[in-house]
């Protein structure tokens, strides 16, 4: 890596300040040997479909993109998303998506999250199962605003759709690749397709990785995780429109790449963790796994198509952590566990019109069912919370001439949650019950139009409802209610120059009710006498405006360069009194009328070039350069200085080469000029302010070959 930073890195320096996003829209030989913008097909609306015939805000990213970018986590696939942040969640636990600055600021297990993920057809409940395992991966989509008439998970802020390779029966292929990079990075990928008959095939994917943090204690410790991960997937296709897969999926995570920087060593330009001085008073551990069966069948059934995705999922675990006290005669040593184990089934049930039809219809009923026994402290179980929901949805788009037609769609939701035999130990001594459950029903539309005013210009109108399900807090069981929205959102897609520059846009306009807010003030212990800080989960009574717009430009120059533009604008505040405690010693707390939500940069603006050089004996060098700029941001629902994050400029660079014979090798330069910027922050209770940084500079080689 030294040798690669010291050749590479002064071209770095002279090239970043050319802005960059590197497209998903790549460039393609047509049938008349002119190279146009690449047809990207999108499964948004529960069928394959022409992006640019959705009538929705989708971006997408290509699979290969990811591995030249040296991809690991969500964080790593969403970065260059407009609209789309994503966040550490604290003590190497997992991830927050938000999505034009709707996301969850609750904890695991408290509340939902507005942006729901969907890997291979299936909701992904815990977000640390995505830290980790996403490889072997066909494309990723993401859908801004709301999804509810056509996802079997309800989703106010957005949905992410991470597909997979699926088996063929084209022929025997597959890949392995090779990875190194900063902070010790060595990651091993490899799949292969194998098929047994005209109709049968089969295809394994695994992938094993290893990394440092880029945190460190005074002494430059590191800690470190690594994991492991294989898909098995078996597929019949006994004709074009009938299929069956069924899929098994295994993800083990060891270790944690921590990222909890005290505001005072970071303002000194330190990565020191939290509370980790050398020697180490504390050390943390973590394991996971998550593991997943599925089936997909599809077949057709009178004029539509039948879906059935039936999905069981584990997800276990534990943190633990030692620590030793010194300043004594003799160390002591304590040991503290915190496991978790959920299980989730979901069943999903699909009835559709085929893509081509003229009147575009689905249907579908959804189930799904989580049980989680609680472990406040070691492994002593301390009862069960458990949810489950059900839903009935449909939409249907109506062509009322040639050009012009209409989307209606609805959906009746059913969402319970509860405990069972919890001690809670409350602090509130008014609350007192072992055993409870909650109940949240809510009805959702949606109301479009769609009209092409050209072959390639086509322009659409929604109005939709949202709702997040209710929930209750993990400290006293004391219930908290539904969040809602309506959305509107008018768009345009559009190619020109007979399909080298591609123009897409829209303006979108939200109001929230009922937006659930974590608080947190001091109350005394009725059993201890003393003042300990209570954390409260409850309704804001103010309502949420939102308002904002999001373009994005492709075009593409000659048979070779590729330029990309995106800039996205978001504004929202809360339009009536109510008061948040923003330091835990204050009982009067903030007023927060007028006040930003959390995750809401104002300004994103990202845009990048890539040109690609060909050789005389086939092969290509590919190398592109983005640049992103976020202007400052709260994180956390706290409204604090501490909270509110500068604006940060990143620049990312890599160069593909691929050669004639079937292997490939991509260098990559994240964050390229070691911009030190973070993307999450947390007030504790004495005062503390934590952030959540991004990585350094990382540099990495890959090598694929393929076969």
């Amino acid at each position: 890596m030294k040798k690669l930073r010291a050749t590479l890195f002064p071209m770095l320096l002279g090239t970043c300040f050319i802005f960059g996003s590197i497209p998903a829209v790549n460039a393609q030989e047509s049938a008349s040997d002119e190279f146009t913008l690449e047809e990207i097909t999108v499964t948004a609306e529960k069928r394959v479909e022409n992006l640019q015939k959705v009538s929705m805000s989708v971006a997408v990213i290509k699979g290969d993109d990811l591995q030249n970018q040296g991809a690991t986590s969500i964080q790593d696939i969403l970065k260059d998303i407009p609209n789309v942040s994503t966040s550490d969640a604290g003590g190497g636990n997992g991830y927050m998506i938000n999505i034009r600055g709707l996301g969850n600021d609750m904890p695991s297990g408290v509340g939902e999250s507005s942006v729901s993920m969907n890997v291979d057809g299936a909701f992904q409940a815990r977000s640390d199962a995505g830290m980790f395992g996403y490889f072997d991966v066909e494309q990723v989509e993401v859908l801004r605003g709301p999804q509810g008439t056509l996802y079997g998970r309800n989703a106010t802020g957005g949905v992410v759709n991470i597909s997979s390779k699926k088996p063929s029966t084209d022929k025997i292929e597959g890949y392995v690749s090779l990875e190194a990079g900063d902070f010790k990075k060595q990651k091993q990928e490899a799949a292969i397709n194998v098929p047994v008959t005209d109709t049968f095939a089969a295809r394994l994917s695994l992938v094993s990785s290893k990394q440092n943090s880029y945190t460190y204690d005074s002494n430059n410790s590191r800690d470190s995780q690594e994991g492991l991960a294989t898909r098995i997937q078996l597929r019949y296709m006994p004709s074009d429109d009938i299929s069956l897969n069924l899929l098994y999926s295994y993800t083990e995570r060891n270790g944690g790449l921590w990222s909890d920087v005290k505001k005072t060593n970071w303002d000194a330009g330190k990565y020191y963790l939290n509370n980790n001085t050398y020697p180490y008073d504390t050390t943390r551990k973590i394991k996971g796994i998550n593991s997943k069966v599925s089936v997909t069948a599809e077949f057709p059934a009178g004029p539509g198509i039948v879906t059935l995705i039936p999905t069981y999922q584990k997800d276990k675990g534990r943190s633990t952590t030692y620590e030793i006290g010194r300043g004594q005669t003799e160390p002591t040593f304590t040991a503290g566990y915190k496991p978790w184990k959920d299980e989730t089934k979901i069943f999903d049930v699909r009835y559709a019109s085929s893509s081509d039809a003229t009147i575009k219809w689905t249907t579908g009923v959804y189930w799904t069912q989580t049980d989680s026994p609680r472990y406040p402290t070691d492994y002593e179980e301390n009862g069960k919370a458990w949810n489950n929901s059900k839903a009935v949805l449909g939409q249907i788009t109506y062509p009322f001439t040639d050009t012009l037609r209409g989307i209606v769609g609805a959906r009746y939701s059913i969402d319970k949650k509860g405990f069972d035999n919890v001690d809670w130990n409350s602090r509130d001594t008014s609350f007192g019950s072992d055993s409870d459950s909650f109940s949240f029903k809510y009805f959702d539309w949606k109301v479009g139009v769609e009209n092409d005013f050209a072959k390639d210009i086509m322009s659409y109108l929604t109005l939709a409802s949202g709702h997040k399900p209710g929930g209750y807090s993990d400290m006293d069981g004391k219930p908290f209610d539904v969040e809602s929205d309506i959305s509107g959102e008018l768009g345009v897609k559009s190619r020109f120059m007979d399909n080298r520059l591609q123009f897409n846009g829209d303006v979108f306009y939200y109001q929230y009710k009922g937006y659930q807010i974590v608080d947190s003030y001091f109350i005394t212990n009725p059993s201890t006498g003393l003042d300990e800080m209570y954390v409260k989960f409850y309704n804001s009574e103010s309502k949420v405006q939102s308002m904002g717009a999001e373009f994005d430009a492709v075009a593409l120059v000659g048979d070779a360069t590729e330029l990309t533009m995106n800039f996205s604008y978001l504004k929202n505040k809360y339009m009536e009194d109510f008061i948040l405690h923003t330091d835990p010693t204050d009982p009067a707390g903030v007023n927060m009328k007028g006040k930003s939500m959390p995750h809401s940069p104002k300004y994103n603006i990202k845009g990048g070039v890539a040109h690609t050089f060909y050789f005389g004996d086939g092969s290509t060098v590919k190398p592109s350069i983005s640049y992103r700029w976020t202007s400052e941001q709260y994180y956390g629902t706290q409204p604090l200085p501490g909270n509110l994050g500068p604006s940060y400029g990143v620049c990312d660079f890599t160069m593909a080469y691929t050669s004639t014979k079937s292997w490939a090798m991509n260098f990559y330069a994240n964050n390229a000029l070691n911009k030190h910027y973070y993307t999450g922050s947390v007030q504790q209770g004495d005062g503390t302010i934590i952030y959540f940084p991004s990585s350094p500079r990382a540099m990495g080689l890959t090598l694929k070959i393929a076969f």
